[in-house]
């Protein structure tokens, strides 16, 4: 099975007769019979029922017509970006929230500046409030900005979505959780973030929502001291998942939050009103696929 195939089979789909496909297509009738046979054999499933009057799908049919319009609209959005690349000239400011690039893996800029050589990206880190200022101000074209986003502000589109987590130390009541919620959290010591990064004012929304203002006894400016500052027994850390795979602690459990915890979402950001040029519509979609293709249990499709 290849795409030619599968756009065969699509044709036929939409003209329900072999003979109407097979001119649209510029082939014979007999041949365009031998491809759907073919596929009919490779996959041991009937996809048509042959009737009088034509061709009707089969359930099996139906559903191979859903994934072929997706797998056919996926190889020509990857086709169109590689075509596209070698005319596609500029600059790119990117302001990036902290942990987003660690997120990811730095791994996805230099993939890009290999693949788009003619476009020079340079990039900068702030905390999640300075890099919205950044787009804000011009300083940078666009951004990858933690929500959530002022839609009077910026049009963003969201990519990826990760966990946060609770890290509990061995000898708390809570260690042995599987989740946990945010009343358990209501009478405990909290290390977090400072306030500015949004997961510090997502978590205290979250636990104003739960009834109760959360004790937070140090703000941090990096996961790796709240982590130890955890260890080291003076709270619970509020961290996110990529950050506990990456500065994993002895004696301490990440535990994830039940459905009522804050989020940790990553957004493609740009200043409402201002056209996308070329080069920041091409990041855009590269960016969108490197995630979709590398990070697929963060992906979050926009479609």
């Amino acid at each position: 099975m290849d795409t030619k195939d599968l756009n065969s089979f699509l044709q036929v789909c939409r003209d329900g007769s072999i003979t109407k496909a097979a001119k649209a297509l510029y082939i014979t009738p007999q041949g365009l019979s031998k491809i759907i046979i073919n596929l009919e054999q490779e996959l041991n499933i009937p996809l048509f029922y042959r009737t009088a009057n034509g061709l009707t799908l089969t359930e099996y049919g139906e559903l191979l017509m859903e994934r072929a319009k997706h797998i056919i609209s996926e190889l020509d959005e990857i086709s169109n970006y590689f075509n596209n690349v070698q005319n596609i000239t500029g600059q790119i400011n990117l302001a990036s929230a902290y942990g987003i690039i660690a997120a990811f893996s730095p791994k996805f800029l230099f993939d890009f500046r290999q693949k788009a050589s003619n476009i020079n990206l340079k990039w900068w880190e702030y905390s999640d409030f300075r890099a919205e200022n950044a787009i804000w101000n011009g300083d940078a074209d666009c951004g990858l900005i933690k929500g959530p986003i002022n839609s009077e502000q910026f049009d963003s589109v969201l990519i990826a979505s990760y966990n946060p987590m609770v890290l509990i130390p061995k000898a708390h009541r809570l260690f042995n959780k599987n989740k946990i919620s945010l009343h358990d959290l209501r009478d405990e010591k909290i290390i977090i973030e400072n306030s500015e990064f949004k997961i510090h004012h997502n978590f205290i929304n979250a636990c104003k929502k739960a009834g109760f203002s959360p004790t937070i006894v140090f703000e941090t400016t990096e996961l790796s001291l709240a982590h130890k500052l955890c260890q080291q027994g003076f709270g619970i850390a509020v961290t996110v998942d990529f950050a506990v795979e990456d500065m994993p602690i002895a004696d301490i459990n990440a535990i994830p939050f039940e459905g009522d915890g804050p989020k940790w979402e990553v957004y493609f950001v740009t200043k409402k009103h201002i056209n996308k040029t070329p080069t920041v519509k091409f990041f855009e979609s590269y960016i969108k696929e490197y995630v979709r293709t590398n990070i697929k249990d963060h992906y979050v499709s926009s479609n």
